[in-house]
């Protein structure tokens, strides 16, 4: 379809950009029904097919693996689709997958200007979320955790901090190249105490080891410098810590109960660990899944690994899907960072690597921001961002980002 003048497709675009970001604004508020996002991304997914896109092999590849996905999700769960719950949870992994669609389409037609906004724009949205998990577990507000642990408005507190990584990640770039340095700060704080407060040890793993990891990679041309910034955080960071253990009783009790690699339900008959093994014959003798909700009959709590929950539940279809998305987007934000040695690409890379301790311990298959950063991930194309720089004998600095807009 083609578009009847140049300024038509102008204003769509724009139009199809702001809704983008005032959708990703309201993607903290996961535990309203209906989700405000969802709607709103949908808007943004059909603007994008007006707009009539280039198609590329990688977005095919990508729409191809999300689709066969969810039609194993669907074809397992024909048993049990008078099921109510089952409607809405079919209904819910649809829109996520789409919103992975929707993403893809916003990133082909991306350079660094519109990443810089949408990184921006992410930030803001993380600070909300940071802010009402502070709130929550600081005055005890309910709504806002979950036993005990700070959740905002996501149905559990991993979600929560699963959501704030990126955040961590954007405020630390913006630290490194922008040149505005309050709000980054305050929102990297923000962040940083708000997966602190989730208390889920797959986040805080990712906080503490790929954080780390990432400011490094970042300021690689100044790295001694950078590693001496990087210890004076650790030293500040440990000392808010141990001013919030003396100062919250809380704070102590759940940070001492959470530090452990292997909980009791992890390791106990019956256990997460337990269930992975008890997996292996449901999955040899159910080639099509079990069904949505289906593992519930089986075992007292869901298999809490997203890898082997897609076998089990979707089906061997499912399962090979979701393990070659995992592979080949590592595989493309290689090749991607190699074409333009761009730190967006990098950003998007730990952004989506900080989600997999978490896929480990838990289903993420219907965390939307997961979705999300995997379409902008498959949707980046290099030829819109500047040509990698030559190392140079004397060293080499970070490409410096383009101010113009794409």
């Amino acid at each position: 379809m083609q578009l009847a003048a140049p300024g038509i497709a102008v204003g769509l675009c724009k139009t199809r950009n702001f809704l983008f970001f005032v959708a990703v604004l309201s993607m903290h508020a996961i535990v309203l029904k209906p989700t405000p996002a969802d709607i709103i991304f949908m808007a943004v997914l059909y603007l994008s097919v007006v707009l009539n896109p280039t198609i590329n092999s990688r977005f095919l590849i990508f729409i191809m693996l999300g689709l066969a996905w969810c039609f194993s999700v669907f074809f397992s769960s024909i048993h049990v689709m008078n099921d109510p719950e089952v409607q809405f949870q079919l209904l819910s992994h649809t829109f996520v997958m789409l919103l992975g669609v929707t993403g893809c389409f916003m990133a082909m037609s991306w350079g660094e200007a519109n990443y810089l906004t949408f990184m921006k724009v992410y930030l803001v949205a993380c600070c909300i979320a940071a802010c009402l998990g502070i709130i929550g577990f600081v005055g005890n507000v309910d709504l806002f955790l979950w036993d005990g642990r700070a959740r905002a408005l996501f149905p559990e507190p991993i979600v929560f901090g699963g959501f704030l990584m990126p955040g961590v990640f954007a405020g630390t770039f913006l630290l490194s190249h922008g040149r505005r340095k309050v709000f980054p700060l305050i929102a990297l704080l923000l962040c940083v105490i708000g997966v602190l407060l989730s208390f889920s040890r797959g986040v805080i793993f990712s906080l503490v080891v790929l954080a780390p990891v990432y400011y490094l990679i970042l300021n690689r041309a100044r790295f001694a410098r950078a590693t001496a910034y990087l210890l004076i955080a650790i030293v500040a960071a440990s000392a808010v810590t141990a001013i919030a253990l003396l100062s919250f009783p809380g704070f102590e009790a759940k940070m001492l109960d959470r530090m452990t690699l292997a909980k009791s339900y992890d390791v106990a008959q019956g256990g997460r660990y337990d269930r992975y093994l008890l997996s292996i014959p449901l999955i040899l003798d159910n080639p099509i899944g079990l069904g949505m909700l289906e593992i519930d009959k089986v075992f007292s709590e869901p298999v809490h690994n997203i890898f082997i929950s897609s076998f089990v539940n979707y089906g061997w279809l499912a399962g090979i899907a979701w393990i070659l998305l995992t592979l080949l987007s590592f595989k493309i934000a290689i090749e991607d960072y190699r074409a333009t040695r761009s730190p967006i690409a990098i950003w998007l890379s730990f952004s989506l690597l900080a989600q997999l301790p978490s896929a480990l311990l838990q289903q993420v298959e219907h965390w939307r921001h997961l979705w999300l950063f995997l379409g902008l991930l498959w949707g980046f194309k290099p030829r819109n961002f500047p040509a990698p720089i030559t190392p140079t004998a004397r060293g080499w600095s970070p490409p410096r980002l383009r101010t113009q807009r794409s």
